[in-house]
């Protein structure tokens, strides 16, 4: 087998936006979907009145697929294990054009953070990891921290602010009893978190999130 050869190209990549961008916001949040998930469907999950002083900004993962055969639904998704770590270094990449995009507008907000749901929780601690821009808050809905996370550098990043867990009681992907353990590996290796269950399945409740968005 011969060694994989790669060339640098320009990509499309989309975003969806939860409200005007000439409006006036307190807080900017990057919202990364889970697995199979299209941005224009995820971003429908914060427009709501109580949020309205919070501009959402959905990117959409690079890897768009059919979720079942060869048409119908289509879905996306940030990364395989298929050349895993250059998909991890262009999301990254992806995501700080994302951000340096609305630099005009974070610089007018008081707060500025990233919410991760399922697969979007591993992409969202990856980026505040490699990223050189800063953060006020990390929500991670749904999903665990990768395993390959370089923790020294994300305790430095992480540590400083806050960072909230959350998780369903009837979620169909993780039992309670695995976040109760990814929790206290977390805690043991040095990260500071705050950890919010409720009733629920594998989504985005909008009650639990206004209320998560109340204490940030």
């Amino acid at each position: 087998m011969h060694d994989a050869q790669y060339l640098k190209i320009e990509k499309s990549a989309r975003y969806f936006l939860s409200g005007p961008l000439d409006k006036e916001y307190d807080t900017i949040c990057f919202a990364l979907h889970g697995y199979g998930q299209l941005g224009q469907y995820f971003i429908h999950n914060f427009k709501l009145p109580d949020l309205d002083k919070t501009l959402f900004i959905a990117p959409e993962g690079l890897h768009r697929f059919y979720l079942n055969g060869t048409s119908g639904r289509v879905g996306a998704s940030w990364m395989t294990k298929e050349d895993r770590l250059k998909d991890i270094e262009d999301y990254c990449y992806y995501l700080d054009r994302v951000y340096h995009h609305f630099k005009v507008k974070i610089a007018t907000v008081e707060k500025v953070g990233i919410l991760g749901f399922s697969q979007g929780v591993a992409t969202a601690c990856r980026w505040i990891s490699k990223s050189s821009y800063q953060f006020d808050f990390l929500i991670n809905w749904a999903g665990a921290f990768p395993p390959d996370l370089d923790v020294e550098e994300s305790i430095r990043k992480m540590n400083p602010i806050p960072v909230h867990l959350l998780l369903g009681d009837e979620d169909e992907y993780i039992s309670m009893e695995q976040f109760k353990s990814h929790t206290e590996l977390l805690r043991s290796q040095g990260f500071k978190l705050e950890t919010t269950t409720f009733k629920g399945k594998h989504k985005i409740y909008s009650e639990v999130l206004k209320e998560l968005f109340n204490k940030l």
